[in-house]
């Protein structure tokens, strides 16, 4: 699953970049990049490439390959033009490009397993710890501490069930992981704090800056100060994205009512 992939990859990525200030022995480094080859490897449910079916919500149909998955939307390949669409917007969906019948689609959009809802519950209890934490004097060496456990416990959850063939799993898992990314990507820019003469403030060509805004461009302006960017409002916007996020996927694994 592509985008799911580029997600993992990124927070992966931000992680090392931020963990970077800290001095780490060899094997662990080994152990830290096979991790991250091995994740974004994982990260491909087997759903994606297959052939699906949408009918949105205002009746219109559209059959093609399924390239990417998110918590939010879906993107799909039919005849040579790549489309995303919201999943807000779906009133059905099927896998393997036969005819759309009622029961095919509520088993294409079926609930999560129970072990799966089960483990997706403990992972997200370890999303709350680290967010109930988050108060004005938090510790910046606290928050990495929680960071690595929750991206432990994060990547674990990830690669039992990266095979899923399940849409609803699949979201979980995107949702999850595009969380972590955003909490890695927090630490990363409260790094580039340390070592200047800071008014705490960091530059839009400061990495991963460029990347956060291009992502949620919707950031730029409350984080604005001059011609640079408050990193206090930064990180508190990164964090309720993340928050966003686990609350999708609470929503996702929450028994019907």
């Amino acid at each position: 699953m592509k985008l799911l992939a580029a997600t993992l990859i990124l927070f992966f990525l931000a992680g090392s970049g931020a963990s970077a200030q800290k001095r780490k022995k060899p094997t662990r480094r080994s152990r830290s990049t096979a991790a991250k080859s091995a994740e974004a490897d994982a990260a491909k449910p087997a759903l994606i490439g297959s052939t699906v079916t949408v009918i949105t919500k205002n009746g219109d149909r559209l059959t093609g390959q399924l390239l990417g998955l998110t918590a939010y939307s879906i993107r799909i390949k039919a005849d040579n033009l790549e489309s995303t669409i919201a999943l807000d917007t779906i009133a059905s969906l099927s896998f393997g490009g036969g005819p759309v019948s009622g029961e095919r689609a509520n088993q294409s959009i079926s609930p999560p397993r129970a072990e799966f809802s089960k483990d997706a519950t403990a992972v997200l209890a370890s999303f709350q710890t680290l967010g109930s934490s988050l108060k004005p004097g938090f510790d910046y060496t606290d928050y990495g501490r929680q960071l690595a456990e929750l991206r432990r416990v994060t990547e674990r959850f990830v690669t039992k069930y990266s095979a899923t063939e399940s849409f609803a799993e699949a979201r979980v898992i995107a949702a999850l992981a595009a969380a972590l990314n955003d909490y890695s990507w927090a630490r990363t820019i409260w790094t580039l704090k340390f070592g200047r003469s800071s008014d705490g403030t960091v530059s839009e060509t400061d990495s991963p800056v460029g990347d956060v805004l291009a992502l949620y461009p919707d950031l730029r302006g409350p984080a604005a100060a001059g011609n640079r960017l408050s990193v206090e409002k930064l990180l508190a916007g990164l964090w309720k994205k993340a928050s966003e996020k686990t609350d999708r996927a609470h929503a996702l694994i929450a028994p019907p009512r």
